[in-house]
């Protein structure tokens, strides 16, 4: 019995730890981490039958410091090809930052896979320490995976240095986010229910079963820092943006679109920026699968999703401040350039169109963007 419950009445939660089988030194913490996180995991979460697989592969990139998105990708294919809910990938090489001076680990709520570096926490010396400062970030980590935000009086307080030092421990409010989401987890996935064989079909039905919680991964992710981390992808918009505040042309043919053809031009540039740089940038290779699984599917819904939004809200900032700019400047010039009566200058019709061809201009500078970085950006849940 487990908190009144039969083995065989349990949800079976099957995390995969992969490492490189010629880690020498990674592969003593990876048996000692299965051992301690099933142990403990069965304690706090007894309504779920724990199982992690202890996976060694040969194919490790070699390069250093080595990219976490490389890994991170690795071990979603892992876990897709292995049936897992979530996996760990332990490495002992130091790893690549791009948001911060310095990781311990990337977590991925989009990809349900987190990498983990012990090369930090060797530095410790003392195996106590280490441990804790271990088992603290692997927390901090399935955490993130499993739906909770930072807490500054947990285990998921963000650190720069994961020492050992408390809090190393979830909150009793936490535990019980923690057993809401993996209940759902826990449930037979799509393909294990029925057969099916149209993918439209298997699309719907894996919305229709996990629609809220892939909306609330799209809702959390990091799509509001693409103004920020992707140089190339603003710059492209801001020239165009300027060319167009600055040309006669530009406002002639504003004044001559009606708002309702603007409104179906809007939608269908969104949509266009947004496919444009999904497929321009292979981010439909994430999450990829030969077979039709929900957790390939999940993937690319919630990648999309959170292209769609951070393109949509790219739009929004464009149009704030396209409606600025325009209450700023002398309204007869803009005025004679549209061809209007002065009086009659609709402000917000043109910041509707200067933010519609702004983003329209971004897709272009989307995919002048290095690869691995936009991804980076989509996929990471955060650098600790």
């Amino acid at each position: 019995m487990a908190n009144g419950l039969e083995e065989n009445e349990r949800g079976l939660i099957h995390i995969g730890l992969v490492i490189d089988a010629e880690d020498k030194v990674v592969y003593p913490w990876a048996n000692w981490l299965t051992k301690v996180l099933c142990q403990e995991l069965e304690e706090t979460f007894p309504d779920f039958l724990w199982r992690f697989s202890l996976l060694e592969r040969q194919d490790f990139p070699k390069n250093v410091p080595v990219d976490p998105l490389v890994l991170l990708e690795f071990g979603s294919d892992i876990k897709i090809e292995y049936g897992f809910d979530y996996v760990l990938v332990l490495t002992s090489l130091s790893m690549k930052s791009r948001f911060n001076q310095g990781i311990n680990a990337v977590p991925s709520n989009m990809l349900e896979t987190a990498v983990i570096t012990v090369c930090r926490i060797l530095e410790l010396k003392e195996r106590k320490r280490q441990e804790k400062a271990l088992l603290g970030l692997v927390r901090h980590c399935l955490g993130h995976l499993w739906g909770l935000e930072h807490q500054d009086k947990s285990v998921m307080k963000p650190k720069k240095f994961w020492t050992g030092e408390p809090p190393l421990e979830w909150t009793r409010e936490e535990k019980v986010e923690i057993l809401h989401h993996l209940k759902k987890v826990a449930d037979p996935r799509v393909e294990e229910k029925a057969d099916i064989s149209s993918s439209w079909r298997f699309y719907l039905k894996v919305l229709n079963q996990e629609g809220r919680a892939i909306f609330k991964d799209i809702v959390l992710s990091r799509f509001l820092l693409m103004l920020f981390h992707l140089g190339r992808f603003t710059a492209a918009t801001v020239v165009s943006i300027i060319f167009l505040f600055l040309s006669a042309e530009a406002w002639e043919m504003g004044a001559a679109v009606k708002s309702g053809w603007l409104n179906l031009v809007l939608v269908g540039v969104i949509f266009i920026a947004t496919l444009s740089i999904y497929f321009g940038q292979n981010l439909h290779a994430i999450g990829r699968s030969d077979k039709m699984k929900e957790q390939a599917v999940r993937s690319r819904v919630v990648l999309l999703g959170t292209l769609f939004v951070g393109i949509v809200s790219f739009w929004i900032n464009l149009f704030i401040i396209s409606y600025l700019i325009i209450n700023i400047l002398p309204e007869g010039v803009l005025a004679g350039w549209a061809g209007i009566d002065q009086a009659r200058l609709p402000a917000f019709h043109f910041s509707k169109l200067m933010a519609t061809f702004g983003v329209l201009a971004s897709a272009v500078g989307g995919n002048l963007e290095e690869e691995q970085d936009i991804k980076a950006l989509l996929v990471y849940t955060e650098e600790t």
